[in-house]
């Protein structure tokens, strides 16, 4: 297997279980802001994710990033356009325990202790959408072996699905209920550059009692809101960024997206 596509799959596998924090992150702001106009308000999902990918341009091993490095990969206040909010990142207090139990599901190797430093941005909020990114470096190549094997696995669709409602079930407002919620990963760049190694998109349903679809009928969505996500994994030399979009009640345009992954992923390519 060439490097290139060696590099193509290291950004699948890891993702997936930082997407399941994200969601749940971010999904208790949408549905206690969707009826307020305030964008300090809104959703702030946020994901961490996991890539690491080998060096091209030297045979010589990389050093890992250190934190002022991932700091200027991460998306800056001047990425998104006009409008949206920079708000401070909040860490998810569960995403050692997510990533432990995805990884058990899976049968796979858990490779969070071999981290070295990690960079988040602010959580950028515009009326019921979020945009935000990571940027994390790794000990050693090994990291990503695993995550592939992991993210190729064919019980990693239903272990993520397993994992997302299931934290998302304990961060619900009371007598709201998981309708549906699944995302796909799909290996390659899309169309951006090349290394954006894998995209995942998804959807979660929430359905309410009456007094809370009051609510929601008043902001056209009387059948119940729909959160629209988004991750782009993106690589670099022992680096892993991601670039995460959640949406409420429609997907983000996708001009959008693609433009701030590129900014990302550019910035990512150079270390």
């Amino acid at each position: 297997m060439s490097k290139s596509a060696r590099s193509r799959q290291n950004g699948n596998e890891i993702r997936s279980r930082y997407l399941v924090r994200a969601c749940a992150a971010g999904f208790v702001v949408v549905l206690a802001g969707c009826g307020n106009s305030s964008a300090a308000t809104t959703v702030t999902a946020k994901v961490t994710a996991k890539v690491t990918a080998k060096a091209t341009s030297s045979p010589a091993s990389p050093s890992p990033a250190l934190l002022p490095q991932l700091n200027g990969i991460v998306l800056r206040s001047t990425d998104p356009p006009k409008g949206w909010v920079g708000l401070p990142h909040k860490t998810d207090p569960n995403a050692a325990t997510t990533d432990a139990a995805l990884a058990r599901c899976v049968g796979g190797r858990n490779t969070d202790t071999d981290k070295v430093a990690e960079a988040n941005s602010a959580d950028f909020a515009l009326a019921g959408a979020s945009i935000s990114s990571s940027a994390d470096s790794y000990r050693s190549p090994s990291d990503l072996d695993s995550d592939i094997a992991m993210l190729h696995s064919p019980k990693v669709s239903t272990c993520f699905d397993q994992q997302l409602v299931k934290q998302l079930a304990t961060s619900l407002p009371k007598g709201a209920t998981i309708a549906s919620a699944s995302v796909k990963i799909t290996p390659g760049s899309a169309g951006g550059p090349t290394n954006v190694v894998a995209n995942g998109t998804g959807s979660i349903k929430v359905s309410m009692n009456s007094q809370q679809a009051a609510v929601y009928v008043t902001a056209a969505f009387d059948a119940g809101p729909v959160i629209y996500v988004t991750v782009a994994f993106i690589t670099g030399p022992l680096i892993e960024a991601e670039v995460d979009t959640s949406s409420l009640g429609r997907p983000l345009p996708a001009s959008v997206v693609k433009s701030l992954v590129a900014e990302v992923a550019t910035r990512a390519a150079i270390g």
